[in-house]
């Protein structure tokens, strides 16, 4: 089964949660609209129409540029606060999340704590869906009620009824569906196969599968990275050691946060000055243990600062870390401390079961 999390309308809305409740238009003028609130349905706007035309047709709306590197790291980290809740984790910039719970012994928490993760990272009720494939707990989670969870048993029979341009159709298509008279996904799944694909394409199968709740596509399963880094660049070049060392213990807090929300931890820790000549000086290491509380990376990038004597003043701040160690959230923080309480240790041999099977069956205190 997988479940569906539907969270904005994209996550170009994710960035401006001030903006929740009010009709929100994400584009860059004379170009065509990235995103739109659900508030602007009303007056017709919709994604992918001259920003002028949304203009004219809500002026009323709040009209915000777009940020690419911002969605990427709202995807990101969204991807990471599911990621121990079940073996697949998909997340689209369109403001979707996916869960494979396949296997998982215990469905109804991975989505309690999903639902609730979510809310804290968007700062609104995700609405839920639970359905045998990507396609109909998408549609599902879209019908469900804000913070609410609508499950669907038999795949065929709830997709029946709905119109068939929530189908993944371009609009010569869907167009073309309407000529035919397949207005409902039940009339699409009516037809054969090989008889849609004559008149769309490959397309044409694929939907015919779609509507017949077969469930054709596959989940793109989201990695942790392996590389992340946070850096401050001063209006003024700074010289002061102190000021230097807060700016690093403010960043090594941004690292930690991302760290324990990717449930990683940093082996390898860089970091890099960059003077006003655009000339730089750096130190880095390979740590022991992966590092990944605010506390153990300013413990090292403080250290370095202190005993620092930079030649220039300084333009840039870098801290790098090229080499983070995938791990569980409870897990890292559990065994890189060397403690841990009994209820610890059995949560965690919870989750590796969940993901790998039950290949692990007792742990041997040591």
């Amino acid at each position: 089964m997988r479940v569906c999390c539907g969270l904005t309308a994209h996550l170009e809305l994710a960035r401006r949660p001030d903006l929740y409740g009010t009709p929100v238009i994400v584009g860059r003028w004379d170009e065509h609209v990235v995103a739109a609130s659900e508030e602007t349905s009303a007056f017709g706007v919709l994604h992918g129409m001259a920003l002028r035309q949304a203009e004219h047709l809500c002026p009323q709306a709040t009209f915000v540029l777009p940020d690419e590197e911002a969605v990427v790291r709202i995807r990101e980290l969204i991807a990471a606060a599911l990621y121990d809740l079940a073996p697949v984790v998909e997340v689209r910039d369109e403001g979707i999340a996916w869960l494979d719970l396949s296997g998982v012994t215990n469905p109804g928490q991975s989505i309690r704590a999903a639902r609730h993760r979510l809310l804290r990272a968007i700062g609104r009720e995700p609405r839920l869906g639970l359905a045998p494939g990507p396609f109909s707990a998408r549609l599902a989670a879209a019908r469900a009620r804000p913070g609410r969870l609508l499950r669907v048993a038999d795949a065929r029979e709830f997709l029946a009824a709905l119109p068939s341009r929530e189908l993944p159709l371009d609009a010569e298509q869907r167009e073309r569906l309407d000529l035919l008279g397949l207005r409902t996904l039940g009339a699409v799944a009516s037809v054969g196969p090989r008889e849609l694909e004559s008149q769309l394409g490959r397309d044409g199968r694929h939907a015919v599968l779609l509507a017949r709740g077969l469930e054709p596509d596959q989940l793109d399963a989201w990695r942790p990275p392996l590389f992340t880094s946070a850096h401050r660049q001063f209006g003024e070049p700074v010289e002061d050691r102190e000021a230097l060392l807060f700016v690093a213990r403010a960043l090594c807090g941004d690292l930690a946060d991302e760290l324990g929300l990717r449930g990683a931890g940093a082996k390898h820790v860089r970091v890099r000055l960059i003077f006003d000549s655009t000339e730089s000086e750096k130190r880095e290491s390979i740590v022991r243990h992966p590092l990944s509380s605010a506390t153990e990376l300013f413990g090292l990038i403080g250290s370095w600062i202190k005993e620092w004597q930079p030649r220039a003043p300084i333009a840039e701040l870098w801290i790098d870390l090229p080499v983070l160690e995938a791990a569980g959230r409870r897990q890292l923080r559990l065994w890189a401390g060397g403690d841990g309480s009994s209820e610890e240790v059995t949560a965690a041999l919870e989750r590796l079961q969940e993901r790998f099977g039950d290949v692990i069956w007792q742990p041997l205190p040591a």
